[in-house]
């Protein structure tokens, strides 16, 4: 990889007990690469906010798990 190439993440919502990943279809997935893909870690925490998903953390996916960045999403409303 030269000096101009970019690494982008995956930024995706796992759930934090099951460690499965909220797919496309509203189901939960083993695969992060079956795992639903947002464009920001805001676009994430909106989602899991409106969607109610409860103990779910945002994960930014770099293709080797030691890398993974791991943030808490902000738990729904009431």
């Amino acid at each position: 990889m030269d000096g101009d190439e970019k690494i982008r993440a995956k930024i995706v919502l796992q759930n934090r007990e099951s460690l499965l990943y909220f797919d496309q279809a509203g189901r939960w997935t083993s695969s992060v690469e079956e795992a639903r893909q947002f464009d920001h870690v805001a676009d994430a925490n909106a989602f899991a906010r409106e969607s109610r998903l409860p103990l779910v953390d945002i994960v930014m996916s770099f293709g080797d798990p030691r890398y993974d960045v791991r943030l808490a999403a902000t738990a729904p409303p009431g």
